[in-house]
C-alpha cells in the first residue's frame, strides 16, 4: 500500500494568486514575479480589484510584451499548416519548463544549445520532406519562367506566411542571395536550403510584436495589424494566422473592438480552438499526471494502468462539452454528464453506451469537473483516496489559493494507524499532531468532502464495512459565502459554481496562458477588464476569451527604448 502520508505533509497559506491585489501572489519561479501591490504609472488602487473592480486605471494600461518563442505545440501546428507535415517534430525537442503549472512561460523557455540543434534537425527534415512530396505546390515554377524568378516568388509568398508579415527588402535580398548561391545544385535543392534557413530564422521561431523603431517612442503602442493577427491566432488556435485573418490584417481591419471580436469569435469556432482549450485545461489542471497513473483495487479485473486511456477519453469529452456546448462555469462545475467507454460504464454501474459521444446523466452522484472519474482517480493514491491531494487541487487550481510546502525545519513522523478504519479516521489520527493540524484543517476539510469516491472514482457509501462520512468544511478563503461546512462533493460543486472567486481564478489562469507569463502589477487593470467581462457574461468561456483579446495588455505593448 502506498503510504497515505507520502504527499500529506503540506503546509498552506491564505494568499490569493491573482485574485486580490494587496496580497502576495504565487511564486513565479523562473517566470517572473507574482501579483504585487505596486501599480503601474497612472494607476491607483482602492479595494480588491477583482471582478467587481475598484481600480482607477489610465486610459490605456499595458503589461510587458517580451519576444515569445513558439511553444512546442505552436511549432508543430504551424509547420502542419504551412507544409502539411503532421510528424510533430517537437517531440524531439527538449522539454519545456513549467511555471505555475504552464509550460508556455516566456521567461522560463529560452533558446539553448540543445534547442538550437533540435531546430536545425527539424528544419532539415521538414524542408527535405516538403520538397520531396509537394514541390509543385510549395514552389511551382512554370516552364517559361527562370528558376531565379521562381525562387524569388517562393521567398516572397512563403516568407509572408512563415513570418506572418511581408518580408522587408533586406530579408528578400538575404534569402535571394542564399537561393542564388545554391541554385547550381538544382532548383529543388535551392528551394530546400532556402526553406531550411527560413524555418530556423528568428522571424519564424519568435512571435515579434513589432519591428524595432529607429527613434525613441513614448506611451503605449498599438499593435499593428500583422502583429495583432499573429497574437490572435497563436492565442486562440496555437498556430499561424489563416488566410481570412491575414486578409483582414492586409486591409487594416483589426483595429476596432468590433473587428477584433468578429475575428476572435470566428476563430473560436474552429477545430484548432478546441485543441487550444484542451491544451490550456491540461496544463491548468495538471492532467499530464494521468499518464501512467496506476490504480488498484482488490475487485478490479483491469491492469493497474489499463483504465488511463478511458479516463482521459471521458474527461476530454466532458471538458469539450462543458466548455463549448454548455459553455460556462456553472456547467463546468455542476453538469451531471458522464461520457463513458464500455469499460468505465461497467465499472461505474452504468449501461454500456451505444454511442460513446452521447453522455449519460449520472444523477445525484456526480456534479461537474470535481466528480469526473478521471479527476478523482488523478487525485488519489494507488489503492486509496487522497483527501489532501483533493483539497490541494480545489484550493490551488479552482480557487487560486496558494498552498506552500512545509517549512524545512518541521520534521513530521507519521503515526501508527488502524488500517481497518476509514480513510477519514486514518487522517484524523494524522492531523492530531500539532505540527500538521493548522494547515491540514484547510486541506483535509475540503478533501474529506470527496470521501464517497474511491481511488478509481467509484461512488461508495461504505469503506472497510464502515459508513463513509463526507462532511467537509471550507476554511480561510476570505470569502464568507464560500467558507463554511458542506456535505459531499456535489454540494461543494454547487457552492463553487456560483462563487466569484472561482470565476476570477479561471480568468487569471487563462490570462496567464494567453500572455505566456505570470501577471505583475502592470497587468492589474487589464485583468480587471477581463474579469468584469467574464462576470457580465455569466461566466461564458467565449466571453472570457474575447475579453482577453480586447484587454489593453493584449492589444498594446509598452514603449520600446532605443539603446544609447
Amino acid at each position: 500500500m502506498l503510504g497515505w502520508f507520502a504527499l500529506g505533509a503540506l503546509a498552506c497559506s491564505n494568499t490569493v494568486g491573482g485574485t486580490l491585489p494587496g496580497q502576495p501572489g504565487p511564486s513565479a519561479g523562473a517566470g517572473g514575479t507574482g501579483m504585487t501591490t505596486g501599480g503601474s504609472a497612472g494607476m491607483s488602487m482602492s479595494g480588491t480589484g477583482g471582478s467587481g473592480g475598484s481600480l482607477t486605471c489610465p486610459s490605456v494600461s499595458t503589461g510587458v510584451a517580451p519576444l515569445r518563442l513558439l511553444t512546442h505545440i505552436q511549432f508543430d501546428n504551424t509547420v502542419a499548416d504551412l507544409l502539411g507535415d503532421t510528424t510533430r517534430p517537437s517531440s524531439q525537442f527538449p522539454a519545456e519548463n513549467e511555471v505555475n503549472g504552464f509550460t508556455n512561460n516566456v521567461a522560463a523557455n529560452q533558446v539553448n544549445p540543445r534547442l538550437v540543434e533540435a531546430y536545425q534537425t527539424a528544419a532539415e527534415s521538414l524542408a527535405a520532406a516538403a520538397v520531396a512530396s509537394r514541390l509543385a505546390t510549395l514552389a511551382p515554377c512554370a516552364t517559361d519562367k527562370l528558376n531565379g524568378d521562381c525562387g524569388r516568388d517562393f521567398i516572397s509568398a512563403f516568407g509572408a506566411q512563415a513570418f506572418r508579415r511581408t518580408l522587408t527588402a533586406d530579408e528578400q535580398t538575404i534569402f535571394a542571395k542564399l537561393f542564388d548561391a545554391t541554385l547550381s545544385q538544382g532548383y529543388p535543392k535551392a528551394i530546400e536550403l532556402t526553406l531550411r534557413a527560413m524555418l530556423q530564422s528568428p522571424q519564424f521561431l519568435y512571435r515579434v510584436d513589432a519591428l524595432h523603431a529607429p527613434t525613441p517612442e513614448s506611451g503605449a503602442m498599438t499593435l499593428g495589424p500583422n502583429e495583432m493577427a499573429s497574437r490572435l491566432s497563436y492565442f486562440l488556435t496555437n498556430t499561424t494566422p489563416d488566410k481570412t485573418l491575414l486578409d483582414a490584417a492586409s486591409m487594416n481591419q483589426l483595429g476596432t473592438d468590433a473587428e477584433l471580436e468578429t475575428q476572435a469569435r470566428r476563430l473560436l469556432e474552429t477545430a484548432r480552438a478546441r485543441e487550444m482549450a484542451r491544451d490550456f485545461v491540461g496544463q491548468w489542471l495538471g492532467l499530464q499526471r494521468l499518464d501512467g497513473a496506476a490504480r488498484q483495487a482488490t475487485d478490479l479485473t483491469y491492469g493497474a494502468t489499463e483504465l488511463v486511456p478511458d479516463w482521459k477519453d471521458t474527461l476530454g469529452k466532458f471538458l469539450d462539452d462543458a466548455m463549448w456546448n454548455d459553455g460556462n462555469v456553472s456547467a463546468l462545475m455542476t453538469s451531471p454528464k458522464l461520457f463513458l467507454t464500455p469499460k468505465l460504464a461497467t465499472l461505474y454501474g452504468q449501461a454500456v453506451p451505444t454511442d460513446p459521444n452521447t453522455p449519460v446523466t449520472a444523477g445525484k452522484e456526480r456534479s461537474g469537473l470535481l466528480t469526473q472519474p478521471a479527476i478523482l482517480a488523478l487525485l488519489a493514491h494507488s489503492d486509496q483516496s487522497a483527501p489532501v491531494l483533493r483539497g490541494v487541487f480545489v484550493r490551488e487550481k479552482i480557487l487560486c489559493l496558494q498552498v506552500d510546502p512545509p517549512p524545512p525545519d518541521i520534521v513530521v513522523v507519521p503515526p501508527m494507524v488502524d488500517q481497518t478504519g476509514t480513510t477519514r479516521e486514518r487522517f484524523a489520527q494524522h492531523t492530531e499532531q500539532e505540527a500538521c493540524r493548522g494547515c491540514h484543517a484547510a486541506l483535509d476539510g475540503i478533501g474529506f468532502g470527496f470521501e464517497r469516491y474511491d481511488q478509481l472514482g467509484r461512488y461508495r457509501e461504505m469503506e472497510n464495512n464502515k459508513p463513509v462520512d463526507d462532511s467537509g468544511e471550507v476554511l480561510d478563503t476570505l470569502d464568507p459565502l464560500l467558507d463554511g461546512t458542506f456535505h459531499g462533493a456535489v454540494e461543494l460543486a454547487g457552492k463553487l459554481a456560483n462563487d466569484a472567486g472561482v470565476r476570477d481564478c479561471i480568468a487569471t489562469q487563462w490570462y496567464r496562458y494567453a500572455m505566456g507569463r505570470v501577471e505583475d502589477s502592470s497587468d492589474l487593470c487589464s485583468m480587471q477588464q477581463v474579469k468584469k467581462r467574464f462576470a457580465s457574461g455569466n461566466g461564458q468561456f467565449r466571453d472570457l476569451l474575447v475579453g482577453i483579446v480586447l484587454s489593453d495588455a493584449f492589444r498594446y505593448r509598452p514603449a520600446m527604448e532605443t539603446t544609447p
